[in-house]
């Protein structure tokens, strides 16, 4: 990874354990490519559930290698969208009590964006999880209905 960026010389450096975050977001878009993949397969192509399972697993083992630097960019990207009022640079100090404050109030304003951030990206990770769980159960047959001799027809 580059030491800063070659546009405006932002320090990419960070505290040890920053980019830890970056795994959460390949993570999660890992999940969502290979379910949105598997449904794709499976429902759109009409393919078997052992080929949309291969894809799957081929996904969810190639995508998270190729999408880390873009996760680490995006956790960058967030942390500069929601800490806006937060200095990176090492021993820049208020000059006065006004400023402090006025800098403590915007630190309360980013923390509660993240918190808002947060919740959003929690509410959005459960629906897919019920959207992708609904879908399985649909697929497997969970919702048809059993005929008058207990055999289901699909």
């Amino acid at each position: 990874m580059e030491p800063a960026c070659g546009k405006c010389g932002l320090s990419f450096a960070r505290e040890p354990g920053f980019y830890l975050g970056s795994i959460y977001i390949n993570y999660g878009a890992t999940v969502i490519a290979t379910g949105l993949l598997y449904g794709l397969v499976v429902a759109v192509l009409g393919l078997s559930h052992r080929v949309a399972l291969a894809a799957s697993l081929t996904v969810a083992v190639l995508f998270p290698v190729l999408f880390f630097r873009h996760a680490r960019a995006l956790l960058l990207a967030l942390d500069g969208a929601v800490n806006r009022h937060q200095s990176h640079e090492p021993g820049r100090e208020a000059d006065d009590d006004d400023a402090e404050a006025g800098r403590l109030a915007g630190l309360k304003a980013d923390d509660a964006s993240a918190g808002c951030m947060m919740g959003v990206a929690l509410v959005s990770i459960i629906a897919f999880g019920l959207l992708m769980a609904a879908v399985s159960l649909h697929y497997v047959g969970a919702f048809s209905a059993p005929t008058a001799d207990g055999v289901d027809l699909d």
